[in-house]
């Protein structure tokens, strides 16, 4: 009877083996999951690298437009009365050049687009919420600005 009991007790060698077999199959799952990240990862880094050339590529696209537009609100053609009139482009033209930047951007965006709140502008020129603070910061000691429930628009100078 004895012998019967000990048969039926898996031996140590068998509880090694399958411990053995588990450990195999848990190290082959880490390697494919270890994989799978690290195409994940390769995906990513392609996606930032292609994000960075378009913004690289379409910048200049974006600041020339930026451009034409300014020169055709200073034609005074279909212009808002939140957009700055064209009599006063050169003196916006010198605060662009003098304050340079974010800032001359939102000058810009500003001229263009009239009058917007913060979120607006951040989306516009494509920078962090504590840039776009610093350059409402700078246009309003520089007394270039408005602020009005919220929102924001040029002078006339």
């Amino acid at each position: 009877m004895s012998l019967s009991i000990m048969t039926a007790l898996p031996t140590q060698q068998s509880q090694i083996e399958s411990l053995q077999r588990e450990l195999y199959q848990r190290n082959k799952q880490l390697a494919e999951t270890e994989e799978a990240l690290r195409q994940e990862r390769l995906k990513s880094a392609a996606l930032e690298r292609g994000v960075a050339e378009l913004r690289t590529v379409l910048t200049p696209l974006y600041q020339g437009l930026s451009h034409i537009f300014g020169q055709i609100d200073t034609m005074d053609i279909g212009s808002g009365s939140a957009i700055p009139s064209s009599k006063n482009s050169a003196a916006w033209e010198q605060w662009k050049q003098r304050l340079g930047g974010a800032t001359a951007r939102a000058i810009d965006a500003l001229m263009i687009h009239g009058e917007m709140n913060q979120t607006q502008l951040r989306i516009i020129l494509g920078c962090a919420t504590r840039t776009v603070t610093n350059v409402v910061t700078a246009l309003n000691q520089a007394k270039l600005i408005d602020k009005r429930d919220g929102k924001i628009r040029l002078k006339e100078l």
